[in-house]
């Protein structure tokens, strides 16, 4: 069997996590499988190259290059022109990452969808509006086209449906995989002290991400200074990652027990988490919700939004509020903060959630398409 794989996708920074663990992990778990990986991304990205020297080395790997430059193939997928031509004896071609079809492939064709926040008009790009408009026109041509769309959650599935309704294409759901570093069964209670300078004196909440408008992080600091103003105790808030340029004027609220600090490795972060009393998830929108299920690998308890693939991701093991309702999401936080440990449980529950799992899923639907064809 040979598997043409379009792996440009794999440059994405925070939401190519799941889809490089879960593509290495089924190439891995194949050594009788050969893999062909097209990039048209020269160089790879710097603060990405062990993974990539780890799988463009493996021994059932080929790495093909685009001959068009990146953004020549992104323009011609765009207008839907042939840019490449696979070898005859390609058996199927996947994008374990995002929507592409190739007119010039008979073979059969499986591709990855996230989520449909760019039709929501929910980018933080600067031509949103475009895109908005654009991308519903790229699905409304491909997506039927595709012998099998994967969504990350339910919930993906049930938005493809309701923007297109006709669709006939089958979608079949696939939960992402959290990093195997989250999901180490070593102590973690102890402050490692890598960590100790980058947290608070005090216990705190946590949040991690790219502070956005679409991660309601505004309207989580409202709550959380509302929350503080009722409880003289309450833990501070730590919030991991970098802030959006639109969004800067923010960082004059980070203080009275409002930290930031910049986005950590998954060793560091894991620790950090494992330390704190709580993730408070506010997001507006989320095709799935990567640090639920990571909080819920550290036993940590979770208080989320109750909208999009967020209550179905947390399972019913999270406090959960409205996103727009500031008053709730108050209520959620000292809720939170008096919460009984579920630790064991929710452990238990995160351990499904890997990239080996998600790698056999992907791979039986490979199988049962490439036996169909």
């Amino acid at each position: 069997m040979k598997i043409a794989i379009s792996a440009n996708c794999f440059a994405s920074f925070t939401s190519g996590f799941p889809v490089r663990g879960m593509t290495l992990e089924l190439i891995k778990d194949n050594p009788e499988i050969k893999f062909q990986l097209y990039y048209s991304r020269r160089p790879f990205p710097s603060q990405l190259n062990d993974f990539y020297n780890e799988i463009n080395s493996l021994p059932n790997v080929s790495v093909r290059f685009y001959h068009n430059k990146h953004k020549v193939v992104v323009l011609k997928q765009m207008l839907g022109l042939n840019y490449v031509k696979l070898d005859d004896d390609v058996d199927i071609f996947v994008n374990p990452g995002h929507i592409e079809f190739l007119s010039n492939f008979n073979g059969p064709q499986i591709c990855s969808l996230a989520d449909l926040s760019t039709l929501k008009g929910l980018s933080t790009g600067k031509y949103s509006t475009f895109f908005k408009y654009w991308t519903r026109y790229s699905l409304r041509r491909q997506l039927p086209k595709l012998s099998t769309v994967i969504a990350i959650s339910g919930f993906t599935k049930n938005d493809i449906s309701h923007f297109f309704p006709d669709l006939t294409t089958p979608v079949k759901v696939v939960h992402n995989g959290i990093n195997p570093a989250w999901l180490r069964t070593k102590k973690t209670e102890e402050i490692d002290l890598s960590i100790r300078n980058l947290i608070p004196e005090r216990p705190y909440f946590v949040w991690w991400g790219l502070i956005s408008r679409r991660k309601n992080i505004a309207r989580l600091i409202t709550a959380y200074r509302k929350a503080q103003s009722l409880r003289n105790d309450l833990p501070d808030l730590l919030l991991i990652g970098g802030v959006e340029e639109y969004m800067s004027d923010i960082k004059t609220e980070f203080h009275n027990g409002i930290h930031n600090i910049p986005f950590q490795d998954d060793d560091i972060l894991r620790n950090i988490v494992a330390n704190s009393r709580g993730l408070i998830f506010p997001s507006l929108y989320e095709g799935f919700g990567l640090p639920v299920i990571e909080a819920f690998s550290q036993g940590i308890n979770v208080a989320c939004s109750n909208v999009t693939s967020l209550p179905e991701i947390a399972n019913g093991y999270a406090i959960l509020f409205s996103p727009t309702d500031t008053e709730d999401m108050t209520k959620a936080i000292l809720q939170l903060d008096v919460l009984p440990s579920q630790k064991e449980v929710l452990m238990d529950y995160a351990s499904n959630f890997t990239y080996q799992n998600a790698a056999k899923k992907y791979i039986s639907l490979i199988r049962e398409l490439i036996s169909q064809h």
